[in-house]
């Protein structure tokens, strides 16, 4: 029975979804999330790595069923996706702790179990007051889960609320090598929450990216923990507000050929010191995705996939056959 079949894992139960979650893609030859994974886990550094921030919200409402697959369609390598948890403990996406803003619900999230989740709508886009109410249910982890395998990677936000149950639902979905963990936390802290699941970070199975705010105080210091672990993080996630002090976004270019990757987030100013998605879409890509490119991104999350993608392509970082090939 397919796990994908609408409604079917809305009406599961928690054990039978479980079983049915545990397959992973096809052995018939590699997947576009297998190669995808195989080049990130690679010292290749050509290939720039393209995540959607909650999915395609400028065609279909936010972490929606279609902003998932809009994102595959769009040629995206990763779909950021944002979780929370309901009454029942079960993980849906959506963005906030309330419904108010991207369903047609009112309240907690954690006031209303699955079910009673599943029968509200989202609202068009990015949502609001006055957004159009759609025919579109709110998405379970697990359903998430079963339209992106094999066709893309995810990245899950809001991992640090609830890390220890995120963590037991990839890997009961068999999705460990496929979604992208991250969070402002020390590698002890992992450690202590992963527990038994911390030899799979160190073993490279499960990808744990560490947030790194790089213009506070102690920036460098958080680094070079990381850095000091037997194995280092497949990437960073950088943000800034300023371009000085970077001190370890220019300690990672400096090995931008075989060290960690670096994730920079175009979204807005704050995150990125004003080299944005709107700048870029407004004309001055070199100064965007240019300037990232320059400082050693290899992995950027955008709000503007399509002029990202056209600009990247035109740079010559876009040829995931190659890359893997490469590897292989």
């Amino acid at each position: 029975m397919n796990c994908t079949r609408r409604g079917f894992l809305a009406a599961a139960g928690f054990a039978g979804m479980a079983a049915l979650c545990a397959f992973g893609p096809s052995a018939a030859g590699a997947t576009h999330a297998e190669k995808l994974r195989a080049v990130l886990d690679s010292g290749d550094r050509d290939y720039v790595f393209v995540t959607m921030h909650r999915g395609d919200w400028r065609s279909y409402p936010e972490n929606s069923r279609d902003a998932i697959k809009g994102s595959i369609a769009k040629g995206a390598d990763i779909v950021e996706l944002d979780v929370c948890r309901t009454k029942d403990g079960r993980f849906v996406l959506l963005h906030d702790r309330k419904l108010d803003r991207v369903t047609n619900g009112k309240g907690k999230v954690a006031d209303r179990t699955l079910a009673e989740i599943k029968k509200l709508r989202l609202k068009d886009g990015q949502g609001g007051k006055d957004a159009k109410v759609t025919d579109y249910e709110v998405l379970s982890l697990e359903e998430a889960f079963e339209i992106a395998r094999g066709k893309i990677l995810i990245n899950i936000d809001k991992f640090r609320f609830w890390p220890t149950e995120i963590l037991e639902c990839v890997k009961r979905c068999g999705m460990e090598k496929y979604v992208i963990l991250k969070g402002e936390m020390s590698p002890e802290q992992v450690k202590k929450t992963f527990g038994d699941s911390w030899k799979d970070v160190m073993d490279g199975t499960l990808c744990f990216m560490p947030i790194i705010w790089i213009n506070k105080d102690g920036a460098m210091d958080k680094f070079n923990e990381w850095q000091s672990q037997a194995r280092k993080p497949h990437a960073y996630e950088l943000c800034f507000k300023a371009e000085k002090p970077i001190d370890v976004l220019e300690a990672l270019a400096k090995d931008k050929a075989t060290g960690p990757r670096i994730w920079i987030n175009t979204l807005w100013d704050s995150l990125c010191a004003g080299h944005t998605d709107e700048r870029g879409h407004g004309g001055d890509a070199e100064g965007s995705w240019g300037w990232c490119l320059r400082k050693g991104a290899t992995m950027i999350q955008t709000d503007r996939p399509v002029d990202c993608l056209k600009y990247l392509k035109s740079a010559g970082r876009r040829n995931l056959d190659a890359a893997y090939e490469k590897i292989k």
